[in-house]
């Protein structure tokens, strides 16, 4: 018997992307508590969030998520995007999703994992004033790359993804992803996670993204939590210690997971991260309520 309600819909973008959006709610009668906009990262999509979802749900929050464009099940070319403002746009088309959706005064937190991190940080470095969030939260967010990349392949990335931008830049491989095998080899199997190579272009702008975000970090000033894995080589660990330290926020909290991949949400000691995110949520989601 399910133990919680879940539903799917489309929204279409202004510039003609169909976008598919997922939202996981408590099984009534229990009212959600607080409600969170989940970006996803690069080459997958937010079904992959499911189990999250109902220990979210099992606490009364609720969760929202896309598959951004060229992901999952929304349309655009596979991986690929032109201008990462084009994925801020996604999270924009998310929040308002989440904004118009009663009741409306359900405290409000945007997540993003991996890339979805990174859209999440500079959304709230340049656009967080705009709508009223009660905190951000990152998961192993792509500030720095990891150091399963070598600096020249970064270097090459930036000068092909102008003048070869569907050049087939890179792949992420399954293996780095998560120390627990079953979550490896569902990822091999899932027909809605992109296998095959990134165009370079992609690559170029989260490289971009990546600098836009050292430079307007100390503009956030949300509740921040971030978590990221000590073992983590897709993401490199020391990018989400810098950002934590120099962020604007006067209430951050940064949790390294020793040990752990790159999916702290799907590796070995993925109980206890989701009961840390669980809790920090609704601690904040309580000081929002009683402080409008």
């Amino acid at each position: 018997m399910p133990t919680n309600v879940y539903s799917t819909s489309t929204v279409t973008t202004r510039q003609g992307v169909e976008l598919f959006l997922h939202r996981w709610q408590p099984k009534p009668p229990l009212e959600p508590t607080a409600r969170i906009a989940l970006v996803h990262g690069l080459a997958e999509h937010a079904g992959r969030y499911d189990a999250l979802a109902l220990a979210l749900n099992a606490a009364g929050i609720e969760l929202f998520a896309i598959d951004l464009r060229g992901h999952g099940k929304s349309s655009g070319e596979r991986a690929w995007v032109r201008v990462f403002t084009d994925y801020l746009l996604d999270a924009q088309v998310l929040l308002e999703a989440c904004a118009t959706t009663p009741p409306a005064d359900t405290p409000l937190f945007l997540m993003g994992h991996s890339m979805g991190g990174a859209i999440a940080a500079l959304h709230a470095a340049e656009r967080g004033s705009e709508k009223k969030l009660a905190g951000l939260i990152l998961s192993s967010p792509a500030l720095r790359i990891g150091s399963g990349t070598p600096r020249w392949k970064t270097t090459l990335n930036r000068i092909v993804g102008t003048l070869m931008p569907r050049w087939p830049a890179f792949s992420i491989d399954p293996a780095l992803l998560s120390r627990a095998p079953g979550v490896v080899e569902a990822n091999r199997r899932d027909p809605l996670v992109h296998h095959g190579p990134v165009p370079a272009r992609t690559g170029a702008q989260i490289l971009a993204a990546m600098e836009r975000i050292a430079a307007k970090r100390d503009l956030i000033k949300l509740p921040l939590l971030v978590f990221h894995g000590t073992a983590d080589v897709i993401c490199d660990p020391a990018g989400s210690r810098e950002f934590e330290a120099n962020a604007g926020s006067t209430d951050s909290t940064l949790e390294m997971v020793d040990g752990s991949y790159h999916e702290t949400l799907n590796d070995l000691d993925r109980d206890r991260v989701i009961r840390a995110l669980i809790d920090w949520t609704l601690v904040r989601a309580d000081y929002a309520r009683t402080h409008p």
